[in-house]
């Protein structure tokens, strides 16, 4: 994700290349100014007719007009959307990885008073640790790859990010991470495991009410997940999409044609023609970008950094 100062104004970024739609936009929309002055020059000094229109035609430009707005309420509309479901998707991320830090942290501070064996409790603290972090990271590639439209996850993903001592967890856990497919379910399985398992040897020093509040945190993250992965796995309608890529399209060939009719000026007809199809171009292109923060493009959300901070987090309640 690029970051920058968003309270200033930086004449730069309009130059920046990396992120922007603003490159693709202008590919497309200058072949259609190009050729609206080619088509004025024709008709000025030849004396073609264009479609047999002249500027006077009211029925053409009125019927003009309602396919201009047609199509821009519909890439509006587009863009809303995908802005909700970019927000919507980091804050369900950023919501799913507080509530597992606010577990660990819980869990790690109800040992302090622990009467079991030293050596139990940090067993306990350091297998936690590890198994949020590959949780974290698990979860993170899942919604990465999901976002790339892949039907059959890679077992090894999850591995790409960082992890906190993943020697410690044991090969056969780690061959039964490889083989299934749902393998955030099962670590998430296994954190709950551990965590009734320590109850049971008395790591804890709590009341098991106050003990069940990791077990709702724990939960709520998960459906956070959930959240997340229903936006990085479930896109726009494809009837929709599709209707509004033809109308582009449809609006990408005519516009030089009836722009040369009721422009009177090569220059103006060229510049009136590139204008409106870069605009709208440029807005469905945003909306690509945003419908789903999660990927590896460079406007998606980054996952290597958010692993990174969770890793921190997570050892800072290591630290004695």
């Amino acid at each position: 994700m690029i970051q920058y100062e968003g309270a200033k104004f930086h004449p730069l970024l309009l130059l920046q290349r990396r992120g922007s739609v603003v490159p693709f936009s202008c590919m497309v929309a200058l072949p259609g100014a190009v050729l609206a002055v080619v088509l004025k020059l024709i008709a000025e000094h030849i004396g073609w007719p264009l479609l047999g229109l002249d500027d006077k035609d009211t029925v053409a430009g009125v019927a003009w007009t309602s396919v201009i707005s047609l199509l821009g309420f519909l890439v509006v509309f587009r863009t809303s959307q995908a802005y909700s479901r970019f927000w919507e998707g980091t804050a369900s991320l950023y919501r799913m990885q507080g509530e597992w830090f606010n577990a660990a942290s819980s869990l790690v501070a109800f040992c302090k008073l622990s009467k079991a064996d030293k050596s139990d409790t940090f067993v306990f603290k350091h297998t936690l640790v590890r198994l949020i972090s590959l949780l974290n990271a698990v979860v993170l590639m899942d919604l990465s790859h999901s976002a790339a439209g892949a039907h059959v996850r890679t077992s090894a993903r999850a591995f790409e990010l960082e992890l906190i001592d993943a020697e410690g967890i044991d090969r056969q856990s780690l061959l039964m991470i490889n083989e299934v497919t749902e393998k955030a379910e099962l670590i998430f399985h296994w954190i709950m495991q551990l965590i009734v398992e320590s109850d049971n040897r008395n790591i804890f020093s709590v009341a098991p009410p106050i003990l069940s509040r990791a077990f709702q945190e724990l939960a709520s993250g998960m459906l956070r997940y959930h959240d997340a992965r229903k936006i990085a796995s479930v896109p726009l309608p494809f009837p929709y999409v599709q209707c509004m890529e033809l109308l582009l399209l449809f609006h990408l060939i005519a516009t030089p044609f009836l722009t040369c009719i009721w422009v009177k000026s090569a220059f103006w007809a060229s510049l009136v023609s590139f204008m409106q199809v870069f605009f709208l171009w440029s807005l469905n292109s945003i909306a690509t970008e945003l419908e789903n923060p999660f990927g590896e493009d460079v406007n998606d959300l980054p996952a290597r950094d958010l692993q990174l901070e969770m890793n921190r987090r997570l050892l800072m309640l290591l630290r004695p």
